[in-house]
């Protein structure tokens, strides 16, 4: 059941227990491609039943979080931090199996994308990369989701007045903050992947040289929003486009 230390399992998460015809055929292509893996499908009953019965502890913090997302966002922390495996957001399209991106690994993280310097200083980024939460990988109990879950049940309480105060409660936001802040002998060994693995732009063919790595695609299709985001933050990019052959993220959190 592992792909070198990472369990060879795939946790998705939705609100009920019936995807949408364009997430079961995303989640179909998941299960394809990695047809020797366990494929765990979460709805918001079982989140709630799986983190009562299992890790008690963070019930609370489960409970108080005033969002469906933030739950969303805390329960993937929780399931991998139990059970390790690969979290992947079900508006995520495979196109390649991801065991060599997890072979010899106790936790992958990826880059979002890179920011333009204004928006890192608006960000207060000590790096111009932000780093995903729709896909990661860990073995069970790695000290960097530990910390994570942590970072949030110190602040759930807090209410989530905008889409963005989500990001800096539970989600990319946080994450990013987190792996930036966190010595490395808290944080642990950490490998971090280079944006056109699992995000790329959308117009890099999947096509020649790209097609061997390229391994999947978010969608980001932000069901769970709230409001609009501005024209400038829906469709032009945050940063520059990533050198496709890139694999210089070796200093990303030193």
């Amino acid at each position: 059941m592992s792909s070198g230390n990472i369990p060879k399992i795939l946790h998705q998460l939705w609100h009920t227990a019936d995807l949408p015809p364009r997430f079961a055929e995303w989640r179909a292509g998941w299960i394809a491609n990695h047809p020797t893996w366990c494929h765990r499908l979460y709805d918001g009953e079982a989140m709630r039943r799986i983190t009562a019965d299992r890790a008690p502890q963070w019930l609370a913090t489960f409970d108080i979080l005033p969002r469906m997302i933030q739950r969303v966002d805390f329960f993937r922390y929780l399931i991998v931090y139990l059970d390790g495996g690969l979290y992947a957001d079900v508006d995520m399209i495979s196109y390649l199996p991801c065991d060599a991106l997890l072979r010899d690994a106790s936790c992958v993280l990826s880059i979002e994308h890179r920011l333009y310097r204004q928006l890192q200083t608006e960000l207060g980024y000590r790096r111009p990369w932000q780093i995903a939460n729709f896909v990661f990988a860990a073995v069970p109990g790695h000290p960097f989701l530990a910390a994570l879950l942590e970072a949030v049940a110190r602040q759930a309480s807090m209410p989530a007045l905008s889409d963005d105060a989500v990001e800096e409660i539970t989600g990319p936001r946080l994450l990013t903050r987190l792996a930036y802040a966190l010595p490395a002998e808290q944080r642990g060994e950490i490998r971090i992947l280079p944006q056109v693995h699992l995000n790329p732009p959308f117009f890099y063919p999947r096509l020649g040289p790209l097609a061997h790595i390229i391994y999947a695609r978010h969608i980001c299709a932000g069901e769970w929003r709230k409001q609009s985001r501005p024209l400038n933050r829906r469709f032009l990019p945050k940063g520059p486009f990533p050198n496709p052959f890139s694999t210089d993220c070796a200093t990303l959190l030193d």
